[in-house]
Order: C-alpha cells, then structure tokens, then sequence
C-alpha cells in the first residue's frame, strides 16, 4: 500500500470555476441582504431604532462573511479531496500549524471584543436618561406601565386636578399615546410573571421583573424617542408585544403604540378628551361603565360579547347577570359581581384557577379601582343577561347597599349628575 502520498490535485480549470460561483454568489448574497433586509425590518419609528439597524447590519454582514468562509472551505474540501477511485494510499500526516492556529484564535477574538464594545455603546446611548420626559403642556409627565396575564395597562400622572384635589391619572388601556420628538420614558412593573415590553418599531424591549407584591414589583425603564417615517399617515400605530412566554395567554398579549404628527395633535385627540371625560362621567351609571369595564385589563382573560372580547383564560361574563344571584348563598348578584371584582379569590369559578388579580382604591397602578367606579362596573354587568337577578330597577340602592355589605365603604353616587349623559369624550381604553 503507498503512504505518504499527496492527494491535491494541480490547480484545475474546475477549481478557478467553483472560486468564481463562490464570489459570484458572495456578491449576489451581499446585495441581497442590503436590499431586501430593511424592506423586511418594520420602520424605524425612533431615534434609538438607527443605531441598533447599525449594529444588525455589522452583526448579520460578520457572520454572513463567517458562515460564507466556511462552507465555502466545506464545499472546496468536499470536492478537492474526496476519495477517488483509483486511490487507494493514504494522505500526508499533519501535527498542526501554531501559526494558523494563532491566527483563528486571535480574529474571532478580536471580533467577539469589537462586538462586544459597540454592542455596549449602542446599549449605554439608548438607555441613557434624557432630559425633559413625557413633556405634556410644558410639563414633565410620568408613565406607568403594567404588565399583567394577559394585558398591558397604561396610566398617565397628569398634573391636572379632579375636584377632591387629587392628581388625575389617564388609564389608557393597552395603548401607548405618544408624540413625534417627546422624550418616552415608562416605568415598568408586573404584577405577576416575567413580562417583556416589546416595541419593534422602536427597537426597545425591556423586561418587567417580579419583586414584593405591596410594590407591584421591581420597576424597570425604557426610553425612546419617536421620530417621523417617511410616507407614514399620522396618527400612526405600531405593535407592542409581549416577548417572554408568560402563559397560554401569551400570544393575546399585545398593545398598540400610537405616535402624533406633534404635540398639539396629541393634546387635541388624546390628551384633553381623556381629561374631559374624567371630569365629566356620563350620569347613566350604565353607560359610565362600560366605559370604565374597558380601562381595566378585563378584556385580557373573559369573554363578553357586548365589548368584543373573546379570551377564555377566565370565565365568561356573558350572561353573568342571570346567574350571579347564584353562586354564593346568601349574598345578592351585585354583592357577589361586587366582591369578584375586588376580591377575586373570595369566590373561584370552577374549572378556572386563582390567577385574577383584585382591584380597589388601596391598590395601585393599573389595579386602583374607586368604590365610584366600582359602582358603574356592577352597574353595567348587572345588565349583561336576560333574565337578570340583579334589581336594575333599584340599582342606585342595590348595588351601594351591596358595596357596603361586602366591604364598609359607602358609594357618592352623585358623580357626573348634571353632565349630559353619553355626550362626554370617553379615554381611550384597551379594545
């Protein structure tokens, strides 16, 4: 048998074809990439989204080049050094080259320290605080977002006053109202599972982490700053994701952010008839709960024909007025709709588990919930049936006598008397 002998060929006619395919396709997969790749990406709809495109581009073009430069090598050694027929001696023996060795353990070396470095820059601009946040009518506003199975909730702390001197705070459901040039930042916080606030026109995404459940957990920040899209219609919506898996809800939890041509738009559609309809609550404490029904995450888990919803995480609210005189001896409907609201874990439907969060005024966040409107929402449900149990001829007795029963506090049904019913602008609510 020979040993010893070599079997690489002389440099062929073959050869210098499989070279120019392999150049050939290098450049076609090049141009493909810097062509068709940012039709694929959605619009860069924030100033932080250009640098992070950037840092796409460098990643995708080093391991485009990488994976080229290997199965390239695979292909050539493929083809080169098979095993033909009329050879049967073995090849020559190599103990290793401590050059070429050196050499691919600095390169990707030097490349994992220089993607590393520009990878950390981009992380440290965008995440830079900013002066001047959530700028509202001259004023720094703050942002509160909660993450909960399966909804996203926004509130605005504005500076404006209800009539008890409190702040008032715009709760805008899973929508995110925002403006060309404002500088957004949003404190994040869960109120049970790791969530991820996910916003890819923007290129932010930034966990929401548990922590002490009298906090609402640990908070966490994102910032951005929206800029204009060419060829964009303004008002302009981009999605929010939820992209850490949270449940067999998770795929439901999404939002909508909605960027303004600039801030007189912004205060003209949004920001002022949220205010308006604070201040102003329809009368029929019917009507003012189908709007409140709709700033809560409700919609995240029940089913209810009347509004849209259609999730089956939770029970189904259809009809819930024909049987909630029934669920709980002794207690009437507007108790028991009452007491699941603010109490969920007092009564579990069965074949549904403990995952419903409460609300009421000593929460916070998404979850502060008046005895007022409290009120409205047993109100509105107690009409959701045909043949209810609840007395919707006495409701403005009931329903307070109810609150009362179930947790000592009385209700000021007073609110919005005098204001032409239905005729206010309602905020802007989850879908």
């Amino acid at each position: 048998m020979e040993r010893n002998r070599s079997n690489i060929p002389s440099i062929s006619p073959a050869a210098v074809v499989v070279a120019a395919v392999f150049l050939l396709v290098s450049v076609i997969g090049v141009n493909w990439f810097t062509t068709f790749v940012p039709r694929v990406l959605p619009p860069q709809a924030s100033a932080e989204s250009r640098s992070v495109d950037e840092l796409f581009y460098i990643l995708m073009i080093i391991g485009g080049v990488v994976f080229f430069l290997i199965q390239g090598m695979l292909l050539i050694s493929v083809i080169f050094f098979r095993a033909r027929d009329d050879d049967r001696g073995d090849g020559p023996t190599y103990h290793g080259n401590p050059l070429l060795e050196l050499v691919w353990t600095i390169i990707p070396a030097l490349v994992v320290v220089y993607l590393a470095v520009i990878s950390f820059n981009v992380w440290n601009q965008n995440s830079e605080p900013k002066a001047a946040v959530n700028m509202i009518n001259g004023e720094e506003t703050v942002i509160r977002v909660t993450g909960a199975r399966y909804a996203w909730t926004h509130n605005y702390e504005t500076s404006r006053l209800n009539p008890e001197g409190e702040p008032i705070v715009i709760n805008s459901g899973d929508k995110l109202h925002t403006y060309i040039g404002q500088n957004v930042e949003l404190v994040l916080r869960t109120q049970d599972v790791i969530h991820s606030y996910w916003v890819p026109a923007m290129r932010v995404k930034q966990d929401l982490l548990p922590g002490d459940p009298a906090t609402g957990g640990r908070p966490t920040e994102i910032r951005f700053t929206p800029v204009r899209v060419d060829g964009a219609a303004y008002p302009a919506e981009y999605p929010i994701v939820c992209a850490e898996l949270c449940g067999d809800g998770h795929g439901r939890m999404r939002g909508t952010v909605i960027v303004y041509e600039d801030e007189a738009q912004f205060l003209a559609q949004f920001y002022e008839p949220a205010i308006h309809a604070i201040l102003n609550p329809p009368a029929d404490p019917v009507l003012r709960g189908e709007i409140v029904i709709q700033e809560y995450i409700c919609n995240s888990c029940h089913t209810l024909d009347s509004l849209g919803w259609s999730s089956r995480t939770g029970p189904s609210m259809n009809g819930i007025a024909d049987r909630a005189g029934e669920r709980v001896a002794g207690q009437s409907a507007e108790e028991y709709i009452a007491t699941s609201v603010w109490n969920a874990t007092a009564f579990v439907v069965p074949g549904y588990t403990e995952q419903m969060a409460s609300f009421g005024p000593e929460q916070t966040d998404a979850n502060k919930m008046s005895a007022e409107q409290l009120y409205a929402i047993v109100a509105y449900l107690c009409t959701q049936g045909e043949q209810s149990d609840c007395d919707n001829e006495n409701s403005t007795v009931a329903i307070p006598a109810a609150i009362k029963t179930a947790f000592g506090l009385e209700v000021d049904i007073t609110f919005g008397q005098g204001d032409d019913a239905g005729e206010s602008e309602s905020a802007p609510s989850g879908e």
